[in-house]
Parts: C-alpha cells; sequence; structure tokens
C-alpha cells in the first residue's frame, strides 16, 4: 500500500514538474541546452512538492529565490521578463499548495490531538491515531500531494490555450508593470503564510478558513494576471501590426511618387528633342550628355503584370545601377498580385534594401543581388539572394547561428539583428516582410550558404485570407 503510494506521488510530482515546465514555455523562451531545461523541469518539481504550511514561512521564503535563479539560469528573455514570469509560476503553484496543504489535506484526514503534538514536537514516524485513522504524516501528504497534478494540468491548458504568439515582445516597461501587479497577491500569500505561528494554527486548524478565502483570492488574481500578459502581447502585435502598415504605406506613396517622376521625365522626351533641335550647336551637346547620364529615360518599366512590382523595380533599378550594383531579375508574373500594394510595396522594397544595405560593404566587383519571383499553381514565390559581406567570426550570436545551420532555413521566429548603429529606428525590414508573410499564412526562410545570403518566401494566391 505505501509502495503505490509513493509510486503514485512520485508520479504526480514528475507529470505536475513536466506540465509547469511547458506552461512556462508558452509565455518564455527556454534554453536550448538540455542541460539547463533539466534544471528548470527539477525546479518545477521542486515548486510542486514543496509543503506550505500556514504559520511556517521556511519553506515558501527558501524556495522562491532558489527557483528564480533557476528561471535566469534556464530561460530566455529580459531580465524583468525572467523575474515576472518565475514569480507568477512560483506563486501561483505556492498558493494553490497551501489551499491544498492546509486546506484539502485536513479535509481528507481532520487532524487529531496526538498526531498534531506529535508533528509540532518533531514526530515523524506517526503513521496512526489511537483510532486507526491517518494524521498529519508523510503519506497522508503524500495523498493530497495528488491534487498537484489535475491543477498543474489545469494550468498547462490554460496558458496553452491563451499563449500568446511564440515570438511576442513586451516592453520592459509592461513587464515591470506586470511585476508591480504581481506584489499585490504575493503579499496576499506571504502574509497568510507568516501571519501566524505554526503551534496556534495547528491546534484549530479549521478556525482560519478566511485564509482560505484570501488564498482562493491571491489564486485567482495569478491566474488573471497569465492571462493578461497575453493581453498585453496581443495588444503589442496589433500596435506593431499598425506601424509597420504606416511604414509600407508611406514607403508605398514614396516610390509611387518617384516611379511617377520617372514617367513624367520619359513623356518629357519629346520636349527635349525639342529643345535640342532650338539649342545652339556648342550648347546641345552638353545638354545632350546630361540626358544620356539620366537613367530614367533608357529605364525599362515593364518588367511583370503588376504595376507595383513593376514601380518598386524600377526604383530600386535605377538605385542600384547608381551604386553600382548589378541586379539579376527572373520575373515572371503574368497578371496583378492579389495583395494589398503597400504589403507587396514592402516585400520588394525591403527584401531588397537589406540585399543593396549587405552589398554597399564589399568591393564594387562583389556588388551583385539576384532576384527570383514568379506566380504559378497558386502560390507566389519571391527569393532575393546577395553577397554575405560579414564573416563568420564577426557575426551577432542570432547570424552566427544561422551561418552554423549549413544552409538549413531559419524560421521566421529568428529575425537576424540589424548590423546598423540606430538599433531602435533600423532592423525593421525583416520584422515587417515576417509580419507581412505572417498574416497572408504564407512561409519565410532565411539561410545562409556558401557566402550567400538567400531570403526566400511564398505566399498563397487565394485571396480568402
Amino acid at each position: 500500500m505505501i509502495t503505490l503510494l509513493n509510486i503514485l506521488h512520485l508520479s504526480a510530482i514528475l507529470l505536475s514538474g513536466w506540465l509547469i515546465m511547458h506552461a512556462m514555455s508558452y509565455l518564455i523562451a527556454l534554453s536550448e541546452k538540455r542541460g539547463r531545461r533539466f534544471l528548470l523541469f527539477g525546479g518545477c518539481m521542486l515548486l510542486c512538492t514543496m509543503i506550505i504550511f500556514i504559520g511556517d514561512p521556511f519553506n515558501i521564503l527558501a524556495t522562491t529565490p532558489v527557483f528564480l535563479v533557476i528561471v535566469f539560469l534556464s530561460c530566455k528573455g529580459t531580465f524583468w521578463q525572467k523575474v515576472t514570469i518565475g514569480l507568477l509560476f512560483s506563486s501561483t503553484i505556492f498558493s494553490f499548495s497551501a489551499l491544498r496543504d492546509n486546506y484539502i489535506h485536513d479535509l481528507l484526514f481532520p487532524p487529531g490531538q496526538l498526531g498534531i503534538s506529535m508533528i509540532i514536537f518533531g514526530g515523524s514516524d506517526v503513521n496512526h491515531t489511537l483510532d486507526g485513522t491517518w494524521m498529519l504524516t508523510e503519506h497522508g501528504y503524500h495523498v493530497s500531494s495528488l491534487f498537484t497534478l489535475p491543477f498543474a494540468l489545469l494550468l498547462f491548458l490554460y496558458t496553452k490555450k491563451n499563449a500568446p504568439d511564440k515570438d511576442y515582445v513586451l516592453s520592459d516597461s509592461m513587464w515591470r508593470l506586470l511585476l508591480f501587479l504581481t506584489f499585490i497577491p504575493l503579499g496576499i500569500v506571504m502574509t497568510v503564510v507568516t501571519l501566524l505561528r505554526h503551534y496556534d494554527y495547528c491546534v484549530n486548524a479549521m478556525a482560519h478558513r478566511e485564509y482560505a478565502v484570501l488564498l482562493l483570492i491571491a489564486l485567482f488574481a495569478f491566474i488573471c494576471l497569465l492571462w493578461c500578459v497575453t493581453v498585453l502581447a496581443k495588444q503589442r502585435k496589433l500596435e506593431q501590426q499598425g506601424m509597420f502598415a504606416e511604414i509600407n504605406r508611406r514607403y508605398y506613396e514614396t516610390m509611387e511618387q518617384q516611379h511617377f517622376e520617372l514617367r513624367r521625365l520619359k513623356h518629357d522626351l519629346a520636349n527635349h528633342i525639342q529643345v535640342l533641335s532650338s539649342l545652339p550647336e556648342e550648347k546641345r551637346a552638353a545638354y545632350a550628355e546630361e540626358l544620356s547620364g539620366n537613367t530614367a529615360l533608357s529605364q525599362s518599366f515593364t518588367y511583370c503584370g503588376d504595376s507595383t512590382v513593376n514601380a518598386v523595380l524600377t526604383v530600386k533599378k535605377s538605385a542600384m545601377d547608381r551604386c553600382r550594383i548589378r541586379l539579376e531579375m527572373d520575373v515572371k508574373i503574368p497578371a496583378p498580385l492579389p495583395y494589398d500594394k503597400t504589403d507587396l510595396c514592402a516585400l520588394y522594397a525591403n527584401a531588397l534594401d537589406n540585399a543593396v544595405e549587405a552589398c554597399m560593404k564589399l568591393d564594387e566587383t562583389q556588388r551583385k543581388i539576384s532576384l527570383k519571383c514568379r506566380a504559378d499553381k497558386g502560390l507566389f514565390c519571391l527569393e532575393v539572394c546577395n553577397p554575405d559581406p560579414e564573416p563568420k567570426n564577426a557575426r551577432p550570436q542570432a547570424e552566427k547561428q544561422a551561418a552554423s545551420m549549413s544552409g538549413k532555413p531559419l524560421t521566421h521566429g529568428l529575425i537576424l539583428p540589424t548590423s546598423k548603429e540606430d538599433k531602435r529606428n533600423h532592423g525593421l525590414g525583416l520584422k515587417s516582410i515576417h509580419e507581412i508573410v505572417t498574416r497572408y499564412h504564407g512561409h519565410l526562410e532565411i539561410k545562409i550558404e556558401n557566402g550567400v545570403f538567400d531570403l526566400f518566401l511564398y505566399l498563397p494566391l487565394a485571396r480568402n485570407l
């Protein structure tokens, strides 16, 4: 009987720790190292197995900082994110454990005077009272600890259902606000646990039912705060989408204006010819030379069947010619694409701008960009390749990871950082591409292989999105 109970107790703790760890993974990125993940698993098991007595503050005060250290070692993210997530989950488990060990246990095994006295004065081998019922003993707590498993399962399912996107980002100010709100229910739990002396509480355990109400209120508050993380993440995503949409709109308007200027200049060619015919011989050569240096007069404006793509490619091709960058294009788009013009402009412009930025770090002989795009068989595909200007040993950590994958595609969850010094106002290009691809239910891959940076994406052509 005891052996079976111990097995059930250990299994419940193992499964509960696993569920809590995976619930945390929906709100904070875990370390990729197995050793650190195993450390976090052990920390979650520690939370689930810890007994929290009202009036005995040692366990909760000792375990909280230990678990926070484990979170810092085992998780990724900012300082405030780690502190907030660590306190949220540890406090949620502690508030339930306090209910479990002080009320659920006593409902299952009502304490008697003999058992209580022996526990208070150090008795650890008491299994029965004089009437043969189980008391506040180790095996009794093994039974009540089984309730941790369904609670951990509910917490896991709740977190999974309300989890934000994997790549969600909250500012430090938002994390500090959540941390401040966490201190309120955490203060309730700490006060309840440390308010009474253990002896007084044990003598009249069920006389303090008001503390059960406070613990339930604190538990509900922690659950709501976990939900607040999701709400703030979704709100932040909406703000970013609005920001990207505004950037893309302005970009498209600028591109349209530039394209209009180019068309107007070409349209005025007839006027230039008339001017040439009326100029004196000595001025005619200089005027003709000035016109011949204008790439707009020789630039092709029709690359495909989509006017927005034509406008972007015309402007970018002109800019690349000035920077002495060779652009090789294979464009097969027979009809207008079914996407918003600003989104389509942003996809091409941001991809080409990043390629131009990389090429400008190279010698003129190495500056080359390859662009391939087609719309066929229900998919729109775009691929932009350019030489990789950075040596592998000089890359930031995220780019080292990309370069070390031997050409394996990087999912759109990994966005390489900008190399510009003003990182606050730059580095939005790939994020904007990622946001658009996600919104249209497409796929984005980035890989670095044999010194070539390759960006590839595809979107479904069907507009029922």
